[in-house]
């Protein structure tokens, strides 16, 4: 369809909306009507383009990285890399009940003492998107990164630190009590929306739902754990040009065209705060509370691993946290079962190339 930037330079542009597979965007582009740019997907799925080979590599000064957030950067390389452009980011940050606290502990470690005592505090504590704070700010990781890539033979999820917070997060089911072995996100979220839970983990999504439900709500920055930090996963949506497109210039100018102008459109649809530094000062943005908690924390995180490999985590994750729950693993032998399992299923994965 023709846009007004099309109209002014003599483009017109055909959008489709679609969420292809990575099989599904490689039998397209063969054809010659195929799609030459993939715009605004999650940026944990650009790897899979990469390692197909059908994603093409930002030109040479197309933007520069220090214009946007560093986890939206971070997020648009793969093995040192660069293939894509920062459109919005997004991350989690601390929900509290404005009726049950009165003021937000600065730690973690004050934050659980005090939750046990009355208030509880929700969040999905066994998946690695909401666990990853307490892991980094102990020393642990998940692959190693270093020069815009990811080793992903160097797993950090059993060194001191990470066992370190995995005992942490045992506590917040065993000692503090502050969650229930069979907490999920919709649980959590369900137990703040209803006022049965004084703080929450969550992200812009959850504001909507929240302030229809007329839960009475603020939103902060992580406090800080292990004396560090809290790093929050950042997703980037992102957007990349094929490879195999024939207009890889006139996609990239349609890439820069909606970063300039559809900022503050992307943010008033869905309250996506823009990955680009000087669009976060609109006034807007500036202007909201929860916004503003957000953005500080996005400039805590950092985006989860941009590989392949990373697919594999999550339910090892997640089964390893239950059985440690369960009192059938001791913290640190759940953090030895999840490495030895994510690498052989890093090693399957890779069997089959």
């Amino acid at each position: 369809m023709p846009t007004s930037g099309g109209e002014a330079n003599g483009y017109e542009v055909d959008i489709v909306h679609q969420s292809p597979s990575v099989q599904q965007f490689a039998q397209a582009v063969k054809s010659a009507s195929g799609p030459d740019a993939v715009i605004g997907i999650p940026n944990d799925q650009l790897a899979d383009y990469v390692n197909a080979g059908l994603a093409a590599k930002v030109p040479e000064g197309l933007y520069e990285d220090s214009d946007f957030s560093d986890a939206a950067i971070q997020a648009c390389y793969v093995n040192g890399d660069r293939y894509a452009a920062p459109l919005c980011v997004e991350t989690t940050a601390l929900f509290y009940n404005t009726d049950l606290v009165t003021e937000v502990p600065a730690t973690w470690e004050e934050l659980v003492e005090q939750a046990s005592a009355g208030g509880g505090v929700q969040f999905d504590a066994t998946s690695i998107y909401y666990d990853l704070g307490f892991v980094r700010a102990c020393g642990g990781y998940i692959f190693q990164y270093q020069n815009g890539a990811y080793d992903t033979s160097d797993i950090g999820l059993a060194n001191e630190g990470a066992v370190q917070a995995y005992e942490f997060i045992n506590d917040l089911c065993g000692k503090y009590q502050v969650i229930s072995n069979d907490v999920t996100a919709d649980i959590a979220r369900s137990n703040f929306q209803n006022g049965k839970c004084a703080y929450f983990i969550g992200g812009p999504w959850d504001i909507d739902g929240f302030t229809s439900a007329g839960t009475p709500f603020a939103v902060c920055e992580m406090p800080t754990f292990h004396g560090q930090p809290f790093v929050t996963p950042v997703g980037t949506q992102i957007s990349f040009v094929s490879s195999e497109s024939s207009r890889k210039d006139q996609a990239w100018e349609l890439i820069l065209y909606l970063i300039d102008h559809g900022a503050l459109e992307m943010y008033e649809a869905g309250d996506r705060i823009p990955a680009k530094l000087s669009d976060q000062e609109m006034d807007v943005i500036q202007n909201n509370e929860y916004s503003q908690a957000f953005i500080t924390q996005i400039n805590l995180g950092e985006p989860m691993p941009t590989v392949s490999e990373m697919g594999q985590l999550w339910s090892i994750h997640t089964n390893n946290i239950r059985s440690m729950w369960a009192g059938e693993l001791s913290a640190e032998e759940a953090a030895q079962n999840m490495v030895r399992q994510l690498q052989e299923a890093i090693e399957l994965m890779n069997s089959g190339k």
